[in-house]
């Protein structure tokens, strides 16, 4: 299960990723509301994930703390990769996406003095509790008998 949850953060990070860079080539990564779809980006990678593990184990619903807990690691390795690829995109490339996110005081009074680890930490808590939340969500579902996945057992 962890590996499976690993291998499904890895693609939904890639996935965050390209989302982020794709906004920032056309100009729109100031706006801090199309955030909103990185939650969308992260519900595909965790409902991807236990559908993945449906298919595994072969069975015809996936067990509750199970799916918890690849929801739960999925969107940890998820949020870590990603947060990880924006600290050093900030410090290394861009900082002016500082000033953005300061401006609205998203992050408290403390940014200037350690941006590096509130922007971390911030980044890692949206994600893995959007990713909790995702997988509460995902898991009505999934632990359900009657819940049919396409092409699978």
């Amino acid at each position: 299960m962890e590996k499976l949850g690993l291998k499904y953060g890895l693609m939904t990070a890639a996935g965050l990723i390209a989302y982020f860079l794709f906004m920032k080539l056309i100009g729109l990564s100031h706006i801090l509301e199309f955030r909103f779809l990185n939650g969308i980006i992260m519900a595909i990678g965790i409902v991807m994930a236990l559908r993945a593990y449906k298919r595994r184990e072969k069975t015809r619903y996936v067990p509750y703390l199970s799916g918890l807990g690849l929801s739960f690691i999925t969107a940890l390795a998820a949020t870590v990769v990603f947060s990880a690829f924006m600290l050093v995109y900030i410090k290394a490339f861009d900082d002016s996406l500082i000033e953005v996110i300061s401006a609205d005081r998203m992050f408290g009074e403390r940014v200037e003095s350690t941006p590096g680890i509130v922007i971390f930490m911030v980044l890692m808590m949206e994600g893995v509790i959007s990713g909790a939340m995702i997988g509460f969500i995902a898991m009505q579902f999934f632990k359900r008998n009657d819940h049919t996945v396409p092409n699978s057992p």
